[in-house]
């Protein structure tokens, strides 16, 4: 049987064989500190206490560790104005443009009227540019929509590749 489950030679059969690296290995080294300096500490206080006060302090410690508890989940039933994580469902946009699957006709006349348009617009976005009132607009425009005249570039593109024939003979 044992043909059948052999081993990886590659995966480490232990937790003693993964290299850890030097900062991983200092912090463990401090965690391992000072959780044994915490436990003296805590050796040394309760040596004090008798068997009955270390049974009592025991069981406030629990008694308060548990109502704590308690009271997160009451307060998470019951806090209606609580930060709390809502599912929403994801809905498909009705008019999605996908140029990848694109199968627009070569000599298709609302292509064509498409491509105007984004000439049109990028001509009207050019002169805003280019005009001291239009400036504002247009440091506006890129400032809400970083990614419009990239966006704007690549339609174009699309467009142009699409209607090579029909775009420059025009």
């Amino acid at each position: 049987m044992q043909f059948l489950f052999k081993r990886s030679k590659n995966v480490p059969e232990s937790d003693e064989t993964i290299n850890h690296n030097s900062l991983s290995k200092m912090i463990e080294k401090g965690y391992c500190y000072l959780q044994s300096k915490w436990a003296v500490w805590m050796t040394k206080q309760t040596a004090k206490l008798s068997n009955r006060n270390q049974l009592l302090v025991f069981g406030f410690f629990i008694a308060c560790t548990s109502s704590y508890s308690v009271y997160l989940i009451s307060m998470s039933f019951s806090d209606t104005h609580s930060k709390r994580i809502t599912v929403t469902s994801i809905v498909k946009p009705v008019k999605v443009i996908e140029i990848d699957n694109a199968t627009i006709k070569k000599n298709s006349s609302t292509g064509q009227n498409e491509l105007n348009k984004i000439i049109q617009f990028r001509t009207y976005i050019d002169s805003l540019a280019r005009s001291p009132t239009g400036k504002k607009v247009f440091d506006s425009l890129t400032d809400k929509r970083p990614g419009l005249l990239d966006s704007l570039a690549r339609i174009e593109n699309f467009y142009q590749s699409n209607f090579k024939n029909n775009y420059h003979g025009k």
